[in-house]
């Protein structure tokens, strides 16, 4: 790998140590992460961070794996936990060419408790990279189809979007979050309810449906393929 290039891999591996820090003080417990394999006595094998960071041997396994497949970086980690009772960053994409543009994918089977510790989770993603849209939701909402436009991104429980959205423009909105960074807004979350969200709920999903019609009024739900 050229330096630069090599920079980069290490810096995905970094922030996607950060991220899984940032998770598991939202499921309130500590975890070990590993790399996925064929099997998951095969996966156990690479574990991807200790205490401090990142492994040596993590280090070598996204190397090689983005020797493969340049100038693209696609990995996933897991946290050993069986189906149902597991967590896992399932893809963590992003183009060297262009790192400014990638994919970041969070699956949780176990149930975060309060709206304000899902709210803390998403202000980190959005302050922690550059312009970005954020999608929080549950039981299938998204995978079901269950959003009013299928080419654009929704809304879900809670939706981080890279512009100044003022309270009263979304009045179905059950709370509308500044997100402040070195003393300007870049950016809003808005939150569909204040209850835990489930995405198979009819109430819930009439207020997600609501806003993501709304937003689109405002020109704010863009394509799938802008993002």
């Amino acid at each position: 790998m050229e330096n630069d290039e090599a920079i980069q891999v290490d810096k995905s591996l970094i922030d996607m140590f950060e991220v899984s820090r940032e998770t598991e003080k939202l499921l309130g417990k500590n975890k070990k992460w590993f790399f996925t394999g064929y099997s998951k006595k095969d996966a156990v094998k690479s574990i991807a961070f200790n205490e401090s960071g990142p492994t040596d041997n993590a280090f070598n396994i996204v190397g090689k794996h983005y020797n493969k497949h340049k100038p693209l970086i696609n990995e996933s980690i897991w946290d050993g936990g069986e189906e149902g009772d597991s967590c896992s960053i399932s893809h963590y994409m992003m183009f060297i060419l262009n790192p400014n543009k990638g994919l970041l994918v969070i699956g949780m089977d176990e149930k975060v408790n309060e709206v304000e510790k899902m709210i803390s989770m998403v202000r980190y993603l959005s302050c922690s990279r550059g312009r970005s849209y954020i999608s929080v939701d549950s039981k299938g909402y998204h995978l079901h189809k269950r959003n009013v436009f299928p080419d654009r991104i929704y809304v879900g429980w809670m939706i981080y979007i890279p512009s100044i959205v003022l309270p009263e423009l979304i009045p179905e909105a059950a709370k509308i979050v500044p997100i402040i960074e070195n003393a300007k807004q870049k950016g809003t979350i808005v939150v569909s309810t204040e209850e835990i969200f489930d995405g198979s709920n009819k109430e819930h999903i009439g207020k997600a449906n609501d806003i993501e019609i709304k937003l689109l009024d405002l020109g704010l739900l863009p394509l799938m393929t802008e993002l």
